[in-house]
Order: structure tokens, then C-alpha cells, then sequence
């Protein structure tokens, strides 16, 4: 750095001078005091001065950098958003606990220490073109195909040959996710405003690895379809606070003037603009009015606890459901920007999109004839979620919503709360469901209800009630569509039931025959397979990806093993290490790593196909090796002998059998 070279030299200057005098003599001016001094006195002027110089020349940069990223990155809104950083000083206890939450870093400028990714000159091979990521200096860059040309193709455009889409170097300005894995946004040609369009690559910074961005969804591997896809009239409605696409319907083209009130999910996405509550505020007699009188609430911002339990949950609802714009909505939201504020009732703007069920009206009927596959691709046959990030249209679906008074705010919060999934700390615990479910059977006398001992895992209402049957992230996580298990759904439709997920080596003949005999549920005609072997191996060998990879996850969740056990499931989860689908191999392997034998277990998920299939052979012989066989205990259920030995035919038959339909998960 210059900086440091320049004070360097002035120092060794220095040093030197004095440290010939101290030996009696200096080697060049002579060895006076006074002109020792002199020389002392000059080169630290020269210091200082240099000093200024370098600090003026590095802040007008600064200021130069700040300007160009402003410029490049969606541009500060001025009409009412004053962003957190106005609410710091008067609610700095309420700033704090959000700072620490995932939704701060949902989107950022890409700066050192915000970037996660290795910019070190690596290619990275996505949907069959190269992408090098590099940086120059502070900066991040990538050299890739032209984004307007991959845009041009993926939005029906005539096909450009691989080979001779022009490559280019576009500044990597902004990046979202900070959790699990993050994505990058690149420059767009100027003619198209501050267009951001996506690097194709996911850096997993757990692993410390770049995939291609079509290996972290779950999507039809075959599927040619570029992954291609223009932050500001998409990533941007949940991935910032205020967002105004700034569609500018003038330019041949098609431009964006993109505006922000806040780049990730800040205190205005829940509270509303604030441009006015800081204003009014300013006053400190209003303060303390306000202050004195705590049953008065303050008109000039909203707080969604004081919400009720349908609007509260609408402001998670912006983000956390399926809805489209309902006309003429659409189009003003390009032009202009979020029509809803928190307090608002947000039907207005939106129409939220249900599953078809019995005594639904014909209208969703309709609506689901029309588009099969849109559903498909957010929920399960039976009308309950599978996408992750759908929330909201989850509860509301709920007879706890729909009947009752529960919100997302009855379990979380962005204050005082787990910063990871915003639990409070009632949140994971059943204290959430006896606020209402308040008799003794399900308090004091808990097992009456549950069956199991009341410290288990079997008597947390929400293991049972809001089972992992949701995908996103590589990862289960929690359904909010708070149901009893059905077996209905899981024979005619494969739909997991938390039951046979927490009892992997069960058949739904024994999970049907319990619930019948326990809480009187109507029996159903089931399989011959579906009564004799395990529901969960059914699933992981047989069913289709969604199946695999929620019942994969289970494999290696604690709950699971303790009811069930751990030293019989890895023959069954290695065969997922071939799997067509690679966010299922990749789901397999991590929670093969929490089976006995398997912690340092090394696999790539994305490799090739004689590479995948020696690793299934390596993991069921690491088994066998371990004595893990011999320590399993039998049965048919489970096809595995009494003597130990895995009944390879009836692997073979079961996944010969398996479900090969298209599986796509809009997360």
C-alpha cells in the first residue's frame, strides 16, 4: 500500500540519522547536533505532510468509490424511508437484536468483510459456460458470458450457440444471503439503468466451496433452462425494504431506475416508512407524553404486536407467502414501488393463492386446473407446503389461524429472540400452544394426549403438529401449516407424516394401527408394501425427489435416532448419494456424517457419475466393516436379516420402482 511505503521510508530515514549519531557520527551530513536536528525536524515534516496528502488522496477515493457504488447499486429511496440507521439513537436496545438477525443480511453492498466468497481467480462451470471470479482490490469481478445475451435466450429470444456468446467482465456490486450460502449480483449495460443481473454461482460458506447456482435448487437435472435472473424486478420484493422496481416503460428496452428504502429487511419492512415518526418525534414533549402514557400508542408508526393476529401476520406475509398483484396493482408496483405498508390489510394489493380442498369455492378449483404445475411446485398433493419461505400461506391455512388467534408473532420476534429463526424463548417450546390449548390433558397431564413421556421429543406439540416437511436450503425445516398426522395423506399420496419420520424404522400399518387405537382415526386401505415394510424406506428408496430428500434429512435428525435408532440407516441413506438430484445427494451426505462410522466420511456431490457410485459402494462396506450390521437389529420391515445382513434384492426392486416424475420446489 502506498500509505504504508510512504511512512516507511520516512521512519527508516529518521531511524537512521539518529542511530548514526548515537555511534558518533553520522555516514553522510556531518555529525552536529544542530544539523542532526535539522534533518530530523525536515523528514518528519515530510512524514506529515505526506501523511495529509495520502489521507486527502485515500478519502476523496472513498468518496469516488461511495458515489460509483451508489450509482450501480439500487439508488436510496427520498420519500419517506429514512432507513435503521435513524432509529439507532432513540431505540438502540431494539437496533441491536435486529442487527444480529439474517434478515439485516439478507442483501448487501459486496465489501470486504461482507463478501463470503472466494474471488481467487477460480472458473467455476455453470449450466455448461465458465465464470471466473476475481477481484482488483477492494473490488469483486467476474469474467462470464454476456448477461443480456443469457437474459435474451432464457426469456424466449433465438438461441445463441454456447460458444458464441460474447464473454465480458462485469463488477460483482451487491450480494444476498449471509446463512447458508450466498449469490452475487452483477452490473447490467448501462442502456438498462442500474440493471443487476445474477452471477449463476452459490458460494456455500459452510463448505467453503462455489457450486453452480443450478445445483443448489431443486430442479429437474435434465432441464436445460438457464439460471438466469434480474434482481430488480424480482429478488427485490422480499430482499429489501421498500423496493420500487422503477420500471421505465419509455425506453425501448426497458430500463430500471431501481430505489431501495433500505437494502435488506430492515426496521421500515415491519414498522412502515418513518420519515414522519421522527419528525413528530423531535418534539421531547410529545416523547414524554408518549412515555407517560403507556396505554397510548404512537399513530405516527406501526408496531405489529399491536396489531391483531391477521394484519401482525401479513407484514411476515409480504415476504412469507404466494400471492400475485392483483390488478391494477401489477403494473403501479413496477412503476412506483410496494403498494402495502405494515397495518394495511395487504388483500387489497394481493391475491394470496390456496390449494383447492374440499368446500373450496370453484374459483380455486379453476385456478389449479389452469396450472397444475404452479402448485406442484409449492405444495404437496394433499394441499399442505413444501416450499420453504411460504409461511404465511401455510398459517393461514390453519385452524389455528383461521379459528383461533395464533400469529407468527405468538412464536417470534426480531427483538430479544433466537437471531437465526427469530424464536422467542417460548417459541420452540409448547408454552406457544397451551396459550390456547390450556386443559390439563395437554399441561399437566400431557401424556394423556401424547402418549409418550412428557420430557420426549414425542410430546413437543410441534413435532407432531408442524413435522420438517417443508423444503428449502438444503435443508427440512418446519411446516407452519399446523395439522394432526394423516395417514390419508401418506398412503395415497406419500405424503411424510411426522409419526413415520420420527419412527424411520416403522410401517404406516403400525403408525395407522396407533392412531386408530388412540385418538379413534378412520383406517384406510393401504399397500401391501405400505404394510410391510418401513414408511420412511419407502420413501428414501422408492418415492419421488421431494420424498428422498425430507426423508434423507431425517436420517440424521437426533429425535429420530433416539426413537428409532442409527446403526441400520446407512446402507438405505448411501444409496442417495447417487441420486439424480443434487441437492439430495448433498442433503445425504451431511446427515450421513451424523450416523455412527461416517463423521469424516468424504464426498462430492457434484461429481461424476463413476465417482457418485463409488462412494454409495464405500459408505454401505464402511457399514458392514464397522460391525454397524451385525449391531442393527432385524427385520422384515427394515430388510434387514435377523443375522444382520442387508436384503440387497429388495433394495434393488425398490429403487428399480422409483418415483422418476419431475420434481421442482419453488423455495
Amino acid at each position: 500500500m502506498p500509505h504504508r511505503s510512504d511512512t516507511g521510508c520516512g521512519e527508516a530515514s529518521l531511524d537512521n540519522n539518529m542511530k548514526s549519531d548515537d555511534d558518533g557520527g553520522p555516514t553522510t551530513s556531518g555529525s552536529e547536533p544542530g544539523r542532526i536536528t535539522m534533518w530530523a525536524v525536515a523528514g518528519l515534516g515530510m512524514l506529515l505532510i505526506a501523511s495529509t496528502v495520502w489521507s486527502v488522496h485515500r478519502s476523496r477515493a472513498s468518496q469516488r468509490e461511495k458515489a460509483e457504488m451508489q450509482r450501480l447499486l439500487p439508488h436510496p429511496r427520498d420519500d419517506a424511508y429514512v432507513s435503521s440507521n435513524s432509529c439507532q439513537s432513540c431505540h438502540p436496545g431494539e437496533y441491536a437484536s435486529w442487527h444480529k438477525t439474517f434478515h439485516r443480511t439478507m442483501t448487501q453492498p459486496a465489501h470486504p468483510g461482507i463478501v463470503a466468497g472466494a474471488f481467487d481467480g477460480s472458473t467455476v462451470v455453470s449450466d455448461g459456460l465458465e465464470y471466473r471470479v476475481y477481484r482488483k482490490g477492494d473490488e469483486f469481478w467476474a469474467e462470464m458470458p454476456d448477461p443480456e445475451e443469457m437474459m435474451y435466450v432464457v426469456q424466449g429470444g433465438k438461441p445463441t450457440p454456447l460458444e458464441k456468446i460474447p464473454r465480458v467482465h462485469r463488477r460483482v456490486v451487491m450480494c444476498t444471503g449471509s446463512h447458508h450460502y450466498q449469490t452475487y449480483w452483477v452490473t447490467g449495460d448501462p442502456k438498462y439503468g442500474n440493471l443487476l443481473q445474477t452471477l449463476p454461482l452459490i458460494y456455500l460458506i459452510k463448505d467453503k466451496r462455489w457450486i453452480p447456482r443450478e445445483a443448489a435448487f431443486m430442479k429437474d437435472p435434465h432441464d436445460a433452462k438457464r439460471m438466469i435472473t434480474q434482481w430488480n424486478n424480482h429478488c427485490i420484493n422480499c430482499h429489501s425494504t421498500g423496493g420500487n422496481p422503477g420500471l421505465i416503460t419509455k425506453t425501448k428496452e426497458g430500463s430500471f431506475a431501481t430505489e431501495v428504502g433500505e437494502l435488506g429487511i430492515s426496521c421500515e419492512a415491519c414498522h412502515g416508512p418513518a420519515e414522519e415518526h421522527i419528525r413528530a418525534n423531535r418534539n421531547p414533549l410529545r416523547r414524554y407524553a408518549l412515555h407517560r402514557n403507556s396505554t397510548k400508542t404512537d399513530s405516527t408508526i406501526v408496531n405489529p404486536a399491536n396489531l391483531d393476529h391477521r394484519r401482525s401476520s401479513q407484514v411476515c406475509g409480504q415476504c412469507h407467502g404466494v400471492y400475485i398483484r392483483t390488478d391494477p396493482h401489477g403494473m403501479k408496483y413496477a412503476t412506483e414501488g410496494i403498494q402495502y405498508q405494515p397495518g394495511d390489510d395487504i388483500d387489497e394489493v394481493r391475491y394470496y393463492i390456496a390449494y383447492p380442498r374440499e368446500g373450496s369455492p370453484k374459483r380455486v378449483w379453476e385456478e389449479y386446473e389452469k396450472n397444475p404445475d404452479f402448485y406442484r411446485q409449492r405444495w404437496w398433493e394433499d394441499g399442505t407446503i413444501l416450499a420453504g419461505g411460504r409461511e404465511y400461506s401455510a398459517l393461514s391455512a390453519s385452524a389455528c389461524y383461521t379459528r383461533g388467534k395464533i400469529s407468527c408473532l405468538t412464536c417470534h420476534s426480531m427483538h430479544d429472540s433466537d437471531p437465526v429463526d427469530q424464536l422467542k424463548p417460548v417459541g420452540a417450546s409448547n408454552a406457544s400452544c397451551t396459550e390456547c390449548h390450556s386443559e390439563p390433558r395437554f399441561t399437566a397431564r400431557l401424556q394423556e394426549h401424547t402418549h409418550h413421556e412428557p420430557t420426549s421429543s414425542g410430546s413437543s406439540c410441534m413435532n407432531c403438529h408442524m413435522p420438517h416437511t417443508t423444503y428449502a436450503l438444503f435443508s427440512a425445516i418446519r411446516t407452519h401449516q399446523i395439522e394432526s398426522p394423516k395417514i390419508d395423506s401418506s398412503a395415497k399420496y406419500g405424503v411424510p407424516n411426522a409419526c413415520n419420520l420420527c419412527h424411520l424404522d416403522k410401517t404406516l400399518a403400525w403408525t395407522q394401527d396407533h392412531m386408530h387405537e388412540r385418538y379413534g382415526t378412520a383406517k384406510v386401505a393401504l399397500t401391501q408394501e405400505q404394510q410391510e415394510i418401513s414408511a420412511a424406506l419407502l420413501w428414501m428408496l422408492k418415492g419421488h425427489a421431494a420424498q428422498r430428500v425430507i426423508t434423507a434429512w431425517h436420517a440424521g435428525w437426533e429425535p429420530a435416532h433416539e426413537a428409532s435408532g442409527d446403526d441400520w440407516l446407512a446402507p438405505f441413506q448411501a444409496r442417495l448419494l447417487q441420486d439424480p438430484y443434487g441437492v439430495v445427494r448433498y442433503v445425504a451426505h451431511e446427515q450421513l456424517k451424523k450416523l455412527p462410522g461416517f463423521a469424516g466420511f468424504q464426498y462430492d456431490f457434484l461429481g461424476d457419475e463413476a465417482a457418485l457410485e463409488a462412494s454409495v459402494r464405500q459408505a454401505i462396506q464402511i457399514w458392514k466393516m464397522t460391525g454397524r450390521s451385525q449391531a442393527a437389529r432385524g427385520g422384515n420391515e427394515i430388510l434387514i436379516g435377523a443375522d444382520g445382513q442387508l436384503n440387497e434384492a429388495a433394495v434393488q426392486t425398490l429403487l428399480r420402482q422409483r418415483d422418476n416424475r419431475t420434481v421442482e420446489i419453488r423455495e
